[in-house]
């Protein structure tokens, strides 16, 4: 008598996950995005690796990409490579290793970086002091 509660819960589970997501073509997004590549750079030289996360300013899903060995990255969103939501973000940059980026770059709140994405530019520059 005490599995049929469980059996219960697990079959409502399972119907409230089935029709949460979604997959491409039906409504998955729920915000447009526009594409966002660039570089960044630490004190005028690529950086090498790393993770790069834009927050937006007001309400929406962050957007958030890898940075690679020539200091490029892509950001994604809901689907791989994406873009970002319209709109202005602050951003948080990491780097591997100790003492490669000053702590403040890891934070959106502290960092001090903002970028605005919109229609009229796709790539940016973020250049680390």
């Amino acid at each position: 008598m005490t599995i049929r509660p469980w059996l219960t819960a697990s079959a409502l589970f399972a119907l409230l996950a089935s029709g949460c997501g979604g997959g491409a073509g039906e409504g998955a997004h729920v915000a447009a995005t526009l594409p966002v590549r660039g570089k960044v750079t630490y004190k005028g030289k690529p950086l090498a690796g790393g993770a790069i996360r834009f927050e937006p300013e007001d309400s929406g899903r962050e957007a958030h990409g890898e940075i690679g060995p020539d200091g490029t990255f892509v950001l994604t969103t809901f689907r791989a490579g994406d873009g970002a939501v319209s709109g202005l973000h602050r951003v948080a940059v990491t780097a591997p290793g100790r003492g490669r980026l000053p702590s403040k770059y890891r934070s959106p709140g502290s960092s001090g970086v903002s970028i605005e994405v919109s229609e009229s530019e796709s790539e940016y520059l973020i250049a680390l002091k």
